[in-house]
This record gives structure tokens, C-alpha cells and sequence, in this order.
């Protein structure tokens, strides 16, 4: 059995980061190393996630063809016979990955939630279904398993150094990481004329604040007073899919299993009840509070702070004050 895991990376940012130590985490007690391969910059980051090689391609961030890099990096692999190759599911990756997984001959899971390594080294990949509505638990039968990984789904790694490690060797405690700069004949077909950045002034996928909003503020008008407030304490605003589905919210705002993953340090719940599928793209949340005029909203189970009461003239009311006055624990009602 092919053995050892290779996460592809297009940089050593916090995302790249979490899914790289949640490898090394899996393949723990299973005997098999963990591999990077960074497709820009150096991948100094990589050290503290306690990897064993870092293998740098060096790209140019204008380079474009990823089906010519999905051809060289799919034959490089079958020399090496891995057991699971991963990846974050961004928009390169995305096109990368599944050429890949049609010249290796493999099967691939898209956008997984979750990731879990069985007692026979096969991996157990966890993703929505049925556009939401159930949670699929999948075992591929070929090799090597190929995914990739909705970006935040896991913890970000403490310790980020970015030198720590050049090439040759570099340290992480008293282990070597190997790292080895990747030599491509790259003639891609596709030139990229111009790379633009977001205007964005934020991101869910990085805002330590979010205001989400659920189907129970009734309108865009009221998402507009949720993305004032959202604005007034630095954060991004947030929503549910059935908020998105009726027109209030744009898609780049869907929180939730067919959503965005976010791990803010607080997130405020408006008007959301509370169901599986927003949950599971928010249980990394540092603090929730949730404003809900059902008391019996499920929402206040998983909450630390509650509010109960009409959302608008608690918003209105933080909009004026910038204060939150609930206590650990307790609903308080307004």
C-alpha cells in the first residue's frame, strides 16, 4: 500500500498552514511522513507544523496555465506513490487538483469539512450533499486519496515564524525539515495579463468579527443595518443560506456547510435559529452571541452570551452604545 501525505500549498499563509498541521496530526501514529509542496515563495512558514520535507516550486504569482502544472506535478507523484494528497479548496487549486486526479487515475473529494484518518490508513473524507442537506462520509478506493479542504476548516497553527527554515535544511525542535526547490519544464499555453487583488477591505475567511444575519431579518434594508454594525466594530458581515437564497445577502457572505468556514474571535448571531448546516461553517467562533426573539431558538444552545428580544432595536440600540451587557451563560431579555 502506497504510504505518507502531500498537501500542496500555493503559499505558507495561515490556511496553508492549519491544513498541513491537521495532516500531520492525522498521519501521527500511522508511521507516515508529511510532504509539502508550495507553489509561491520559499514556504519558510512551514517548519513549525512539524513536517518532514518542503518541496518549492518558486511560481510567479502571474503564472496561469494550472493544467500544465497539474501534468508535471501528477507525474512527479506517481514516482512517489503517496498514500493521500490534500489541498485547500481555492479558486487554483480547484482547477488544479482534479487534473491531477484524472492523470493519476484517482478519485477526489471535493471541498471536504472535515478529515479523519481510519485504523487501516484509509482516509475518511467528510462533505455536504444534496446541496446541504445531508452530511456525506466518504472512503475512496482508489490511490492515492485525493482532497481538498474548504480553507479554516481547521485550527490556525501557533508559533508562525517565517525564518525558520531556507533551503537545504532548516529546524523544527530537534527533527530536520528537508526542503528542495522543484525543477519544472514549464511552457504553459495560457499567459496571465494582469493579476488583481481584492478591493476588499475584508474577508470572512480572515475577519476576527462577523455579524451574520439569518432569514428572520426580513429584508436587505435590515442586512444593511447588520453591515453598518458590522462596519462599526471593524468586522465583516455574515449570513445564513436561507438569507442568501431570499435575495437579502450576497453568496460571498453564505456562512455554513455550502458556505464559507470562519473562526472569528466573535461572532454575532441576528436573527438565526440556529440549524446544523449554519453551524458547522461557525464552531470555531472564539465567543457567539445570538439575538433571537424565540427564546427557544436552538441558536441559544451552542451560544455563550443571549439576547431575547425585537433584533432591530437591540442593533439600533448597539449601534448607539457599542456595548454588549449580557452575563457568561444567561439570556437576558430586551
Amino acid at each position: 500500500m502506497t504510504t505518507g501525505c502531500f498537501v500542496i500549498c500555493e503559499d505558507d499563509s495561515a490556511v496553508s498552514l492549519s491544513l498541513a498541521a491537521q495532516a500531520v496530526r492525522m498521519s501521527a501514529g500511522h508511521g507516515g511522513e508529511v510532504s509539502v509542496v508550495v507553489l509561491h515563495g520559499e514556504g519558510k512558514g512551514f517548519a513549525v507544523c512539524g513536517i518532514s520535507h518542503i518541496y518549492v516550486l518558486g511560481l510567479p504569482e502571474e503564472y496561469g496555465d494550472e493544467t500544465e502544472l497539474a501534468v508535471h506535478l501528477a507525474d512527479w507523484f506517481s514516482d512517489r506513490r503517496p498514500g493521500m494528497i490534500l489541498a485547500n479548496a481555492t479558486v487554483r487549486l480547484r482547477a488544479l487538483m482534479p487534473v491531477m486526479a484524472a492523470r493519476l487515475g484517482c478519485g477526489l473529494t471535493a471541498d471536504c469539512t472535515g478529515l479523519e484518518m481510519l485504523e487501516d490508513g484509509s482516509l475518511l473524507q467528510v462533505r455536504p450533499a444534496l446541496g446541504g442537506n445531508v452530511t456525506a462520509s466518504i472512503v475512496s478506493r482508489t490511490w492515492p486519496q485525493m482532497a481538498t479542504v474548504r480553507p479554516g476548516i481547521f485550527p490556525e497553527v501557533c508559533g508562525y515564524n517565517a525564518g525558520t527554515v531556507g533551503m537545504g535544511t532548516g529546524s523544527h525542535g530537534d527533527e530536520i525539515v528537508k526542503t528542495e526547490r522543484l525543477q519544472f519544464d514549464l511552457r504553459p499555453l495560457v499567459k496571465c495579463l494582469a493579476f488583481h487583488k481584492s478591493e476588499k477591505r475584508n474577508t470572512l475567511s480572515g475577519a476576527g468579527i462577523i455579524v451574520a444575519g439569518g432569514a428572520g431579518i426580513g429584508s436587505r434594508e435590515g442586512f444593511a443595518l447588520l453591515e453598518k454594525l458590522a462596519g462599526r466594530l471593524g468586522g465583516c458581515l455574515g449570513a445564513t443560506r436561507s438569507a442568501v437564497n431570499l435575495g437579502y445577502a450576497p453568496y460571498s457572505c453564505q456562512i455554513g456547510q455550502t458556505g464559507q468556514v470562519v473562526r472569528p474571535g466573535l461572532y454575532l448571531a441576528v436573527g438565526i435559529s440556529g440549524a446544523v448546516q449554519h453551524l458547522a461553517g461557525m464552531s470555531g467562533a472564539g465567543t457567539v452571541i445570538a439575538i433571537n426573539s424565540d427564546r427557544h431558538a436552538p441558536i441559544f444552545d451552542y451560544a455563550d452570551y443571549g439576547l431575547v428580544g425585537d433584533w432591530k432595536r437591540i442593533v439600533e440600540q448597539l449601534l448607539e452604545n457599542q456595548i454588549f451587557n449580557s452575563g457568561r451563560g444567561d439570556t437576558d431579555e430586551l
